[in-house]
C-alpha cells in the first residue's frame, strides 16, 4: 500500500511492508469509542475468532495526519515491539488500510493516573511508594534497552483496572527515542516534553535518559503534596522556575511527610543531571521499604 499524489509518494511504503494490510474489521469486532482527537480514534475491541478473549484498545490514526511524521510513528512502533514489562502497555499488532494505521494494544480499563491524582488530591506515602516503584521499574526497563521516554507525566500512565490498588501502565511513546551511547555524541538536543515535567537540561537542549528520572521526581512531588514543584502563570515562567528556582518544601504541606521521602525527591530533582539519581538507585532508596510510611 503506497501513498501517492501530493501527500508524498511512497511515504507509507516501508511501514506497509512491516505491518498487516488485512482489513482490521475482519479480525476484530469494535465495541465502543473510548478516546478521540485530531489524530483519529481509540476504540475497544475483541477478537472475532474468540469474543470472550481479552479486550484490546485499537488506536486508529488518520494517514493524512501522520504522512509528514511517519518516521516518528515507525520509531514508536519499533520501541513498542522492543519493550516487555508489566508496567508498560503491551503492543499486539498493527494494520494499515487506505485511510488509517490501526495500532492494537492491551486495554487498560482504569483510566488515567492523572484522574486518580485529581480525585485523591494527594496520595498517602505508602500509596505513592507503591505507584512510583512501578513507574520507576518501567523506566529502568526502558533505559536498560537504550530507550528514553521524554514525556513522562500522569496522563501517560493508565490504570490497569478500576480497583484502588490497580497496577499502572506506561503509554504514549510518540516522543520516545533510542539512544546509542552515553557520550556527548549520543546526547539529545530537541526540546520536547510537557512544561511542568520537563527537565532543566532538556530546556538547555543537551540531555540524555536522566530527564525521565526528573519527570518522575516531579510526579512524586505531586503525589505527596498535590501540586508541582515549579509553577508559573505561563510556560515561560514555568521554564524559568525549572531552570533557576531552588526546590523547596512548604511546611504547610510537607511537615507530615517523612524525611526519607523528601530525600528521594531531592535526589530525583537534582538540577545537574550528572549528579541526579538513576532509576535503579531510586528503586534502592530506603523510602520504598521504610516502616515509617503509611
Amino acid at each position: 500500500m503506497v501513498e501517492s499524489g501530493t501527500n508524498g509518494e511512497g511515504v507509507f511504503e516501508h511501514i506497509s511492508q512491516l505491518f498487516s494490510t488485512t482489513d482490521v474489521r475482519t479480525v476484530y469486532s469494535f465495541i465502543k469509542m473510548i478516546g478521540g482527537g485530531h489524530f483519529g480514534t481509540v476504540r475497544t475491541a475483541t477478537l472475532k475468532s474468540d469474543p470472550t478473549s481479552a479486550t484490546y484498545a485499537i488506536k486508529s490514526i488518520l494517514r493524512e495526519n501522520i504522512a509528514k511524521d511517519i518516521k516518528l510513528l515507525e520509531e514508536e512502533l519499533t520501541i513498542l515491539q522492543q519493550v516487555d514489562h508489566p508496567n508498560i502497555v503491551k503492543f499486539d499488532q498493527c494494520f494499515i488500510d487506505h485511510r488509517y494505521v490501526h495500532i492494537v494494544m492491551e486495554h487498560c480499563s482504569g483510566g488515567e493516573l492523572f484522574d486518580r491524582i485529581v480525585a485523591a488530591q494527594k496520595f498517602t506515602e505508602r500509596h505513592a511508594a507503591d505507584v512510583m516503584s512501578q513507574m520507576l521499574s518501567a523506566v529502568k526497563h526502558l533505559h536498560g534497552h537504550g530507550i528514553v521516554h521524554r514525556d513522562l507525566k500522569p496522563e501517560n500512565f493508565l490504570m490497569d483496572d478500576t480497583s484502588e490498588n490497580s497496577e499502572v501502565k506506561m503509554i504514549d511513546f510518540g516522543l520516545s527515542k533510542r539512544f546509542a551511547s552515553e557520550d556527548e555524541v549520543g546526547r539529545m538536543k530537541t526540546v520536547v516534553g510537557t512544561p511542568y515535567y520537563v527537565a532543566p537540561e532538556v530546556l538547555k537542549g543537551n540531555y540524555n535518559k536522566e530527564c525521565d528520572v526528573w519527570s518522575l521526581g516531579v510526579i512524586l512531588f505531586v503525589f505527596l503534596c498535590g501540586y508541582p514543584p515549579f509553577e508559573g502563570d505561563n510556560n515561560k515562567e514555568i521554564f524559568r522556575n525549572v531552570l533557576k528556582q531552588p526546590l523547596t518544601f512548604d511546611p504547610a504541606d510537607w511537615n507530615n511527610i517523612t524525611d526519607s521521602a523528601k530525600d528521594l525527591v531531592r535526589k530525583m530533582l537534582e538540577k545537574d543531571p550528572a549528579k541526579r539519581i538513576t532509576a535503579q538507585q531510586c528503586l534502592e532508596h530506603p523510602w520504598f521499604t521504610s516502616n515509617d510510611i503509611e
